[in-house]
């Protein structure tokens, strides 16, 4: 935790400029979970060359000590994105993401935002037994965003 309240929306980017620098020469998909979730959503950005984007509850609004969020840049976005979240996520209310969905159609953002109605933030850990059949959805739903990048 010492080290996450030292992170930068600037430093997060100039890692993500990084990376995909590094692996260029092909499509190359950004994919997070939580904070990592609403960094890949930042990563849409046509500047960082990535192909499409994976969202795991990641929060989309105005968030804490980071300031706006993927909804408030949408005009900046471009790469496609699929969201995942939980119904039940007390971090992130269903307003956020109808907010983010309706931020992206008007942005033109070609996505997808998916919500399981009673599957809590975090709920693709294997831990969580009682959400297989969200999480079992949700990897079909990456393994099939993918082909379509």
């Amino acid at each position: 935790m010492e080290h996450i309240v030292k992170l930068t929306r600037d430093g997060i980017q100039a890692d993500l400029r990084a990376a995909a620098a590094h692996l260029g020469g092909g499509p190359v998909v950004a994919l997070g979970f939580c904070m990592g979730g609403r960094n890949a959503f930042f990563a849409s950005d046509p500047r960082f060359g990535f192909a499409g984007v994976i969202g795991f509850y990641g929060a989309p609004e105005i968030a804490g000590p980071y300031g706006p969020g993927p909804t408030q840049h949408a005009a900046e976005l471009g790469a496609p994105i699929l969201g995942l979240f939980g119904g039940a996520d007390e971090g992130i209310p269903a307003e956020a993401v109808a907010e983010f969905g309706e931020a992206l159609t008007a942005a033109g953002v070609p996505h997808e935002n998916v919500t399981y109605p009673r599957a809590p933030h975090g709920f693709f850990d294997a831990g969580f037994a009682e959400h297989a059949a969200a999480c079992e959805d949700a990897w079909k739903r990456v393994l099939g965003f993918l082909p379509g990048l």
